[in-house]
């Protein structure tokens, strides 16, 4: 496996890593998820329910249909270098992605996109108009009838084109049938994803005898195949194989970007933590006045019956016998509080 390499994410590369992977696993890129509406119904698909309709999110972050000012903001705050679209599948609203593809690549001069579909509405005309539009990556997630859409973009378009499926547990030889197809039409790459469970796709996956790992919440057995496939294909292929366990995504390409994020939206008073999430003091109290009085008005944010400040004044808070708690959200829109603990002294 001498081509073969181990990367600090712990993503396993083949040859070239893809360029919109880079970026991800650097959490450069936002993600445009423009309709969770799907003409493929897989079993495995972790879709959570909110999301299996007709919805616009950039981000954790849903937005009014397809509002540019909005997802440009988000884009922005999460310093982002590029983004993923993806759904469900975006070519169900073919005009919204064009549209979407376009205006970023009026806004930003060096952006770079990618989009994953299911293959299905595929078709040359598309293929032109996404080229077009400026798209850089298209990767297909096809059932083995739709196989030859891969072809049909490779041969029209200036885009480099691939596939990304997920590692079904003992599918190695189906996943190697595939991947001889691609390197034959001389695909870009092809992404493999470790399996994951969710709410949504646990009982279709416990169903068909899959395991859960007890350390992660992804499929016993599918890194092991993926490993497999990138063995055999060492030897016997000259295509380009990435396998991106579940683990990358959320320590590194969801992490990052969020970091990336804190940092844009922190207020004066709020911490970083490396885990990216903003840590400060709140103080429940219907004596606002003292709070003022101790804690100067560039550090401190007040409401109805609480405030909010620096780490640097509980200590002075718990003294004065305020009830002081220690605050870590996410920097997500909204918000979400991930710790609170009150805060003592230590004696």
């Amino acid at each position: 496996m001498s081509r073969v390499r181990v990367l600090p994410t712990g993503s396993i590369v083949l040859g070239k890593l893809p360029p919109g992977c880079s970026l991800c696993q650097r959490g450069r890129k936002s993600i445009i998820f423009i309709t969770g509406l799907c003409l493929r119904k897989c079993f495995y698909c972790p879709l959570s329910l909110n999301r299996r309709k007709d919805v616009f999110f950039v981000n954790e972050k849903q937005l009014k249909k397809y509002d540019r000012k909005q997802m440009l903001a988000e884009i922005l705050l999460s310093d982002s270098h590029g983004a993923g679209i993806t759904g469900g599948d975006p070519l169900v609203k073919i005009d919204v992605t064009l549209s979407i593809i376009n205006y970023l690549k009026e806004v930003f001069s060096n952006f770079h996109i990618h989009l994953y579909t299911s293959g299905v509405t595929l078709t040359k005309g598309i293929v032109s108009k996404l080229d077009r539009a400026g798209l850089d990556e298209l990767r297909i997630h096809p059932s083995r009838r739709y196989w030859n859409k891969i072809k049909l973009a490779l041969e029209n378009s200036s885009m480099r084109v691939g596939a990304e499926i997920p590692v079904l547990p003992g599918a190695e030889e189906e996943i190697i049938k595939f991947a001889k197809y691609l390197d034959s039409i001389e695909a870009d790459f092809l992404n493999l994803n470790e399996l994951e469970f969710s709410e949504t796709n646990a009982i279709a996956l416990l169903q068909r005898g899959y395991k859960m790992r007890e350390d992660y919440i992804t499929a016993k057995g599918s890194r092991e195949t993926a490993i497999n496939v990138i063995e055999w294909a060492t030897e016997n292929l000259s295509l380009s194989i990435h396998f991106c366990p579940a683990v990358v995504k959320d320590r590194y390409q969801t992490s990052l970007r969020l970091y990336r994020r804190a940092v844009s939206i922190a207020k004066n008073y709020q911490e970083i933590t490396d885990e990216g999430l903003l840590r400060y003091v709140e103080v429940k109290t219907d004596n606002l006045v003292s709070i003022k009085n101790i804690i100067p008005p560039p550090l401190r944010e007040t409401h109805a019956n609480k405030a909010c400040t620096s780490m640097y004044y509980a200590d002075k808070l718990v003294k004065k016998g305020f009830s002081v708690y220690i605050i870590e959200e996410a920097p997500t829109f909204p918000r979400q509080i991930i710790n609170k603990e009150e805060y003592r002294l230590c004696r």
